[in-house]
């Protein structure tokens, strides 16, 4: 077996899902424990990636990837920052200033004071957050978006290689043709949408990277390498052997079943803070108070929503939502379909303005019970 460095060295910040870990005859595969897979490639090679962000692992049985990383107590000037693969969990507070991100799961067991939280699955927040920039569920929404163009890529340039290694092998094909030509009549013939939707992969993660830099940083460039392969084969020496990697690489990557959808953000309580999640919010606690909120998903708090501005991509539930001096509280429900729990409230006070589909909603004095559903494109209020 031919291991690599990302097992020789072990990264502590760990490695991306799809990464090469080794690669040998076939018996290697028996090596590929969990959170990995042995994949057989044209020749009959097999390599064995990584399946799942995080730190490889090597013993006397193989090699596996472990998800977490752990800061025992809290994260201040002695433990800094830090920037990992996989899942991390911090066992106490996090002092100001401080930077942390992870691709996977974030659990925070204490609290979080002006510092800058970036978790690609769920952030969990055991306690309150102030003055902080959260966000939650970007790396499982960026899986998300890409499943579509993405599914059963893999196997379809392992399909176009094993035609274009037949076609440059026969006798017919033999004078004058290269791997180019052959390429490009197999995309023309057999596989005509490998481009575009390698191009709408493309343009996916190119966005993420912009609000993200960093993040699926080896998807991005194996998807832009198989991109370049199949518009301009010419301009590479071998392009047959780019796919190969690159088929390689999304065969580990690429996940058979759509991920899960809703990964957002969980946490007790907030105060001055930017919330950002494509999935849902949930605050278990005392609630939130001016704070700039902006979910995909469903904005649900068991205690008050105070002040600042909520921008929800699904419903609304709240025990009371309530101004905060002269500021006020905006929320703005983004979905216009038809349905009647677009918003649900004990009590709204005074100062409130809640808009949908383009409709504000103002409060002018402290209502119980209030229901705003949409119908016919306007939103339509009861209250108690």
């Amino acid at each position: 077996m031919d291991w690599t460095s990302a097992v020789t060295a072990q990264p502590p910040s760990g490695v991306e899902a799809g990464t090469l870990l080794g690669a040998g005859p076939h018996r290697v595969a028996d090596l590929a424990g969990d959170g990995t897979l042995a994949i057989v490639r044209p020749g009959g090679r097999v390599e064995v990636r990584a399946t799942r962000d995080g730190v490889p692992v090597r013993d006397r049985d193989g090699v596996t990837v472990a998800r977490r990383h752990d800061v025992e107590g809290n994260v201040d000037g002695v433990a800094g920052d830090r920037a990992v693969r996989g899942s991390l969990r911090v066992g106490g507070n996090i002092a100001p200033g401080r930077a942390l991100s992870a691709t996977g799961p974030m659990r925070v067991e204490g609290d979080i004071d002006r510092s800058e939280i970036r978790a690609g699955g769920e952030l969990h927040i055991e306690g309150r957050a102030a003055g902080a920039a959260l966000v939650g569920g970007a790396h499982a929404a960026l899986r998300g978006r890409l499943h579509l163009p993405l599914r059963g890529v893999a196997g379809e340039i392992d399909e176009m290689l094993e035609l274009a290694g037949q076609l440059l092998g026969a006798e017919s094909w033999r004078e004058g043709v290269t791997p180019a030509r052959v390429i490009r009549v197999l995309c023309a013939k057999r596989f005509d949408t490998l481009e575009s939707r390698l191009a709408r992969a493309r343009g996916v993660l190119a966005a993420s990277q912009r609000r993200w830099p960093g993040l699926c940083a080896g998807l991005a460039a194996e998807v832009e390498a198989a991109h370049r392969a199949v518009t301009a084969p010419e301009r590479l020496g071998d392009p047959l052997g780019v796919l190969s990697a690159s088929a390689g690489f999304l065969a580990a990557a690429v996940p058979a079943r759509r991920p899960m959808a809703d990964v957002g953000i969980r946490m007790r309580a907030a105060h001055a803070c930017s919330i950002e999640t494509a999935g849902s919010l949930r605050l278990t606690g005392a609630g939130a108070t001016a704070c700039d909120i902006t979910v995909g998903g469903d904005l649900i708090s068991g205690g008050e929503i105070s002040g600042g501005e909520a921008r929800v991509g699904g419903r609304v539930r709240a025990r009371e939502l309530s101004a905060r001096d002269a500021a006020g509280l905006r929320v703005v429900i983004e979905d216009v379909r038809s349905r009647e729990d677009a918003l649900w409230a004990d009590v709204v006070g005074a100062g409130v303005e809640v808009v949908a589909c383009g409709e504000t909603v103002r409060f002018d004095r402290r209502t119980v019970g209030v229901r705003i559903g949409v119908s016919g494109g306007r939103p339509v209020l009861t209250a108690a």
